[in-house]
């Protein structure tokens, strides 16, 4: 809480007049919450008097009695395969390659070439900035490629657009051959030396982007790829993603081409530490939980993807075991290109989905799914500056109207953000201090011309 003084200390902007969400706080919230942001920083929270008459701010944002929430975070996004928008709908025939995330055979091979294609720059930018832009417009102020090509372009559109974002190589060396045997491919040695190339470049500990590295899936990855990984994020400080536990058949896969888990291998790799997130992560048994948690690891849970393409997966509760063990978990969508997906959405699916999966109401409260919501701290490589309302936070912060009809009764802030918000009620969106969205509108970029060059560029493709 901000501390009494007799002079107004100068602060860059102030939130005021609203709810100040927190799922980890007292039951019973003010309305009269308000914090004071200088430069990139929360530096004082408090009641709106307190705030305004300590701080003395050039910019004023009245919440009008809504939510002042942190920025939410969409941890999983395949941010390239948004190009794949290109493509005509055409009613499907049968099921698709994502299918029940199960066919090995075909998805590791292709998302392995996926992220090792070489893409224009501006190619990538030109699509990335209008799916940025919805992104922001709902609310989400941090963004975490789970694996992509393009990389150039990506860093490009995320900082024109205002967006933090993590992002960075995804890497595999090891994949089916034509016969269904998983082989090595390429040799892990030069991959693993152009991503120290990509991350000397490109990382920063300041700004919006982030490095990461990934590695495509488990399976994928053959023991040194697997320990390059790891000692290249400790190297460069940055977060290390995989693909892993994802579905039975997968898990089984991986058995049969290593003879050992995939918790083992990435174990032995040194890969588990509390900078790995390990992505989806639904077939998680009682040794991988405890592992995960001896071991620091965050996961990701993308509820609403694996829901829409059929992982079944929640059937096994280990999202709910996992909450239970302690660990982190963080919420991505991951069905890009399908639809660019909004944090409301994200945190019902995943309610929607473990509620029936256990036949309990409070298998997810909502206060679990909103801390899911805004958990970005390690995804995106600022472990405990981003998440929180609170003094020495990074100012990603959120305002949302809730005066709106769909908000009949009780505006609690709990229930008005994980059950009742949409994205038209997002008011204002502050990224690293800089208001990127107010009263609803972006404050630098023409939206609508964004789109238009985006349309016109996947039109270009077809």
């Amino acid at each position: 809480m901000t501390t009494t003084t007799s002079t107004p200390q100068p602060c860059d902007t102030i939130v005021f007049n609203g709810h100040l969400l927190d799922p980890h706080a007292s039951p019973e919230p003010s309305a009269d919450g308000a914090i004071a942001i200088s430069g990139a920083e929360i530096v004082a929270v408090g009641t709106s008097q307190a705030i305004r008459s300590e701080w003395i701010a050039p910019k004023h944002i009245d919440a009008r009695g809504g939510v002042i929430s942190p920025g939410f975070i969409d941890a999983h996004v395949h941010l390239s395969g948004y190009l794949a928008a290109a493509a005509r709908y055409v009613e499907p025939v049968g099921e698709g390659l994502f299918s029940g995330g199960s066919n090995v055979r075909e998805i590791v091979p292709f998302v392995a070439e996926m992220t090792a294609m070489t893409l224009p720059p501006e190619l990538t930018a030109t699509v990335l900035r209008p799916a940025f832009a919805a992104m922001l417009k709902s609310g989400i102020t941090s963004v975490v490629d789970a694996g992509s090509s393009g990389h150039d372009g990506i860093v490009q559109a995320a900082n024109e657009m205002g967006i933090r974002a993590a992002i960075g190589p995804s890497l595999a060396d090891s994949w089916h051959d034509d016969d269904g045997v998983v082989i090595r491919q390429v040799e892990s040695g030069p991959l693993l030396d152009a991503a120290e190339a990509w991350l000397t470049d490109n990382v920063s500990t300041e700004g919006l982007v982030s490095g990461l590295i990934s590695a495509v899936e488990t399976i994928a990855c053959s023991d040194e790829l697997l320990a390059g990984i790891a000692q290249l994020g400790e190297a460069f400080d940055v977060p290390i993603h995989i693909h892993s536990h994802i579905t039975e058949p997968s898990d089984r896969a991986h058995i049969d081409v290593y003879g050992r888990t995939a918790t083992a291998r990435l174990r032995d790799s040194g890969f588990l530490s509390q900078r790995c997130v390990a992505m989806h992560v639904g077939n998680a048994k009682k040794a991988d939980i405890d592992a995960f948690s001896e071991t620091g690891v965050t996961v990701n849970h993308n509820a609403l993807g694996n829901a829409m393409l059929g992982f079944a997966t929640s059937q096994h509760q280990a999202i709910p075991a996992m909450i239970e063990a302690g660990i982190p978990i963080v919420l991505g969508s991951d069905f890009a290109p399908s639809m660019v997906a909004t944090p409301f959405e994200s945190m019902r699916a995943a309610l929607a989905m473990h509620r029936e999966a256990v036949g309990t109401d409070n298998a997810l409260s909502l206060e679990q799914a909103i801390a899911m919501a805004t958990n970005s701290g390690v995804a995106v490589g600022r472990p405990g500056r981003v998440g929180r309302l609170e003094v020495g936070q990074l100012a990603d912060v959120v305002v949302i109207d809730t005066a709106g009809i769909h908000h009949l009764g009780d505006r609690h802030p709990i229930p008005s953000v994980a059950l009742r918000a949409r994205p038209n009620d997002v008011r204002t969106v502050i990224v690293n201090g800089d208001i990127v969205v107010e009263d609803g509108d972006f404050t630098a970029i023409d939206e609508y011309e964004v789109l238009e060059s985006g349309q016109a560029m996947l039109a270009s493709m077809r």
